[in-house]
């Protein structure tokens, strides 16, 4: 007996489905779209490094491509153009931070480029979508009508009270022709939640050798100049830092040792993954993180850190410290500490270079631990989890220091894999700190570490 639906079910029926489909098609284009991008290339010439998340926004995403593709073909054809550089290779490194603020997506885009001189070159371009309205807002067009002249003083007090905490010494003509209202003097901004962040490049208020003034106007301060729409609803302060507890050494003191280190981090969705694997092998890690991708990854900086993980520092930007003056290494390092500070509620003490360079100079710099490895996963390059396990079971040693990074899912994934094997040979996954402690060691500043053998 055949089972006849009537019009009406039948209608029930594909509306059903349809909504289904829509549901799988939705979820499968959130998938497609969001994700991150890093990607590094070397050769003999130079070193690329791209590193950004995507928004799951086409028109932001697009535009992110278009620069990153844009910067990209303009160094290589100054590379191919120039030849061999003679002190050291060269160097582009893009970043693209994003903070999301209600209904507002704020990207900051970040190129450095070292084709030779005395300097890298810079470039900044922001982003800021406003997902409701579908369009993106300068910084006039979130301010009410006349706000640029009652915000103007704001902006000046905490300018110069950057400069005061941050020994810069500040030529106030510059200061007034750099914070006067133009679209291009006030093109780097965004919102969050600690307030309005306002970022003026080097040589806009200062010198290069300043670097980057970034201020903060917390929303309190903005009541009557900022738009309603985008003040804060809540006056929350953010949560108190939870101690960590130390964990007993004396179980590990008949077990080899190994460190696992992750750079280039904090990423929320991959480092977040990795320490719920952690947990599966009694495992404690070394993070190296970036200070640009610290904001906008408070909350797995702050977890991490808070499950024993040990937190240090790769600087602000990556960038090749060698290349640097004093000043902007300093910047580098200073930025990098103040943003991991504001979050866990300590200063970092380890520092591991860009690329491993470093010299007496910068060490005597820099006042910090220096950490590299002798374990080099080439995790960024393998791109393969079983690769990387592989790589790392093959060097693994009692003491070792291993480089991976955590913003690589498949290093993630190769890790974990890698950890299930080691824990079967006697092995102990402690942090840097934890290491030392086991081995008798006192760090100093002189030395740079690689690894920690027994004596």
């Amino acid at each position: 007996m055949k089972l006849r639906l009537s019009k009406i079910g039948k209608i029930v029926i594909a509306i059903s489905l349809l909504l289904v489909v829509t549901i799988i098609l939705l979820v499968y284009y959130n998938y497609d779209k969001k994700g991150s991008v890093h990607k590094m290339e070397s050769n003999e010439f130079y070193d690329i490094k791209i590193d950004y998340d995507k928004t799951g926004i086409k028109v932001i995403d697009k535009q992110i491509a278009n620069f990153v593709d844009e910067k990209k073909d303009d160094f290589i054809a100054i590379v191919d153009k120039s030849g061999m550089v003679e002190t050291s290779k060269y160097n582009l490194i893009i970043s693209a931070t994003n903070v999301e603020y209600k209904n507002v997506n704020s990207v900051h885009l970040l190129a450095y480029a070292y084709t030779g001189g005395a300097h890298y070159t810079r470039e900044d371009k922001s982003l800021v979508y406003d997902q409701e309205k579908k369009t993106y807002l300068s910084f006039v067009d979130i301010l009410v009508s006349n706000g640029f002249e009652e915000i103007k003083p704001l902006i000046l007090e905490s300018i110069y009270t950057y400069a005061q905490e941050n020994n810069v010494i500040l030529n106030d003509e510059w200061v007034l022709d750099g914070t006067s209202y133009s679209e291009e003097n006030y093109q780097n901004f965004y919102l969050a939640e600690d307030g309005l962040n306002i970022i003026f490049p080097p040589y806009q208020i200062a010198s290069w050798a300043d670097g980057e003034i970034k201020i903060s106007i917390p929303y309190e301060k903005l009541e009557g100049i900022l738009k309603n729409e985008y003040m804060s609803n809540s006056s929350t302060s953010i949560d108190s830092i939870i101690d960590p507890n130390d964990r007993d050494l004396e179980q590990f003191k008949d077990k080899k040792l190994i460190a696992f280190t992750f750079d280039d981090g904090p990423n929320t969705k991959t480092t977040s993954r990795l320490l719920d694997g952690l947990s599966e092998y009694d495992a404690k890690v070394t993070f190296f993180v970036l200070g640009s991708r610290v904001d906008s990854n408070k909350d797995v900086l702050k977890r991490a850190y808070e499950e024993g993980n040990q937190i240090g520092i790769h600087t602000y930007n990556h960038l090749n410290l060698l290349l640097l003056d004093d000043a902007s290494v300093l910047s580098e390092i200073n930025s990098t500490n103040s943003a991991v500070e504001e979050v866990i509620g300590i200063r970092p003490t380890l520092l591991r270079p860009p690329y491993g360079n470093i010299n007496e100079h910068i060490k005597s710099l820099a006042n910090m631990h220096i950490i590299n490895w002798d374990v080099d996963t080439e995790d960024w390059k393998l791109k393969d989890r079983n690769l990387i396990k592989d790589k790392i079971l093959a060097d693994a040693h009692d003491g070792a220091i291993v480089l991976l990074h955590d913003i690589y899912t498949e290093s993630v994934e190769g890790a974990l894999l890698a950890m299930e094997e080691l824990e079967k040979e006697n092995y102990a996954f402690v942090t840097i700190e934890e290491m030392i402690q086991l081995r008798g060691v006192k760090l100093d500043y002189e030395t740079t570490y690689y690894n920690f053998l027994k004596e």
